[in-house]
């Protein structure tokens, strides 16, 4: 596995994830500021990308706080679904996904300083 980290990128703010592995490939690319594409003869071109960490996730972000919002105001809420489950909204991160996520980052520390793979 490779993996890069970097700040400096002057032509915006660039985030990609690529996953090549033997049965294919996954990747997330970069959101431009407009979905607007030209290809001709000198070759593509595309508009520039979104120069900041609030404009790429202003979206998430208002999901987030909507869903939380959400949480809180069900927590009292004796009212049951049609199906009879409870109309109580549940935080979708449990506390055992915070442990594995500390885990990783803490192996990937161990193994960025040590040169050494980290197994889990």
């Amino acid at each position: 596995m490779t993996l890069t980290l970097s700040r400096g990128a002057t032509y915006g703010y660039d985030q990609r994830l690529e996953i090549f592995g033997t049965n294919g490939l996954a990747s997330l690319s970069n959101p431009h500021s407009t979905t607007t594409q030209l290809s001709n003869s000198s070759g593509i071109h595309l508009s520039k990308l979104q120069y900041s960490f609030p404009q790429r996730f202003e979206l998430a972000f208002s999901n987030e706080l909507d869903l939380f919002a959400d949480v809180l105001l069900s927590a009292d809420n004796d009212d049951v679904k049609e199906d009879g489950s409870s109309a109580v909204v549940e935080w979708p991160v449990k506390e055992e996904d915070c442990i594995a996520v500390q885990r990783i980052c803490d192996a990937a520390l161990v193994s960025c300083e040590s040169g050494e793979v980290v197994r889990l």
